[in-house]
């Protein structure tokens, strides 16, 4: 193989168009694959949302620590997820923990009431979690509003089976009615088909967006903001890759793995946009999702032994929902045919096509033979007998028929009756 191609087909460092479009169509088969192979075991649960946002979510709730790092590597959830019941540990001196002040930002939108404080009514809020793996945010989120109820929903059919046999060990049936787990594609799948139109107040999005398509985030946005509480009453929260991350720079060095600018491939075919808060608040600000608050984290751990510094990196954003929320998402188009669906269909139609076409060429002979035979007996109305015997003596000279054959059918014309055919003689 010759220097700086590689076997992706896309040159040194991007992959061919074949095997960006593979990658998109085996997005979901992939995910199902990961569910499969790690279960429940590889997302820890996130019970950091009312420590981030505590103006959005009640005191005294469910605050401890914990959690994932997307997909790639170092805890990026865990990185200020001590718990908060107990005493803070002593920092550890390899890691340094902090934000990039240059990314930091407030408004314009206003910061969020909670229902039953100032001057909003109390009523009993509807959570979403987008992207909801196992239901690593949907569970802890039942702890962080008593009466709430949280729809969740995730790509993975196999995940939401799993998130449904979490739900069905829930102590009451109470708390599994709060939850309602469900199938969707979020970039052409309506929520409203599920989720009520205008009733959201809070959705989650972790690690999430990242997994789509660049060309598809508008339509995860815009099916979003359709559920959403019009007129800012609502937030997205949300924490996902920023770019400048070591796993973006890992996939960087490596050939095959980058599909697209700042958007890459892991080696399972699950895939990670890296992003920068210019391009994350433009994609919201398109539906009139403006920012609360927006900040981009780090994380660095140095190997002591390696001397390697290594960079996490995630921003982290609450957006408020749009004055009027988006359109709903049209109906998908039906899914297309299997191939060997696709095969059946065209044999079976040609079969039919075959037995039409057999049918018309019979009724044709048959149509001929009533002609021929119409004929005939026009011709014996009027032939002698003289004339008839030459013929038939004419016709056993040539072979055309024996005088065993002759005999044997004149007995049988003779044991049928006699011919309803005149003959002159």
């Amino acid at each position: 193989m010759s220097a700086g191609k590689s076997l992706y087909g896309g040159g040194r460092d991007q992959a061919s168009q074949f095997w960006v479009e593979k990658y998109e169509r085996d997005a979901r088969k992939n995910w199902d694959v990961f569910y499969k192979n790690n279960q429940d075991k590889f997302f820890k649960d996130r019970h950091y949302f009312a420590r981030e946002f505590p103006h959005i979510f009640p005191e005294g709730s469910d605050v401890g620590g914990g959690g994932d790092d997307g997909r790639d590597g170092s805890a990026l959830e865990a990185s200020d997820g001590k718990d908060a019941t107990r005493p803070p540990a002593r920092p550890s001196p390899c890691v340094d923990h902090g934000f990039d002040p240059d990314a930091r930002e407030t408004g314009p939108a206003p910061r969020y009431v909670r229902p039953g404080t100032g001057d909003v009514p109390p009523r009993e809020r509807v959570f979403l979690e987008v992207g909801c793996g196992v239901g690593n945010t949907a569970f802890p989120l039942l702890a962080l509003d008593d009466t709430a109820t949280v729809y969740c929903c995730d790509f993975s059919k196999r995940a939401v089976d799993l998130c449904h046999a979490r739900r069905a060990k829930l102590p009451t049936q109470a708390l599994r009615d709060r939850i309602v787990p469900f199938v969707c594609d979020i970039t052409n799948e309506p929520l409203t088909d599920v989720v009520p139109i205008g009733s959201v107040d809070v959705c989650t999005m972790v690690f999430v967006l990242s997994a789509v398509s660049p060309e598809k985030m508008r339509d995860a946005v815009r099916n979003v903001s359709s559920v959403m509480r019009p007129n800012a009453e609502a937030r997205v929260l949300l924490r996902d890759y920023a770019s400048g991350d070591l796993a973006q720079e890992r996939f960087a060095a490596k050939s095959g793995q980058k599909l697209a600018e700042n958007f890459y491939v892991r080696g399972d075919g699950t895939r990670a946009f890296y992003f920068s808060p210019t391009n994350l608040k433009a994609l919201f600000a398109d539906f009139g999702m403006v920012v609360e608050s927006l900040d981009v984290y780090e994380r660095a751990i140095t190997n002591r032994g390696q001397g390697v510094k290594m960079d996490r990196r995630w921003v982290q954003a609450s957006f408020a929902s749009a004055r009027v929320p988006a359109e709903p998402l049209p109906p998908p188009p039906p899914p297309p045919e299997p191939e060997w669906a696709k095969r059946k269909r065209e044999a079976d139609a040609a079969r039919v096509e075959r037995a039409a076409r057999d049918e018309a060429e019979a009724a044709r002979r048959r149509e001929n033979e009533a002609a021929a035979l119409a004929e005939v007996t026009a011709a014996l109305e009027t032939c002698a007998r003289g004339d008839l015997e030459r013929v038939v003596m004419g016709m056993m000279r040539e072979g055309v028929v024996t005088p065993e054959t002759l005999v044997r059918r004149l007995k049988e014309a003779s044991d049928e009756g006699p011919s309803v055919v005149p003959r002159k003689t």
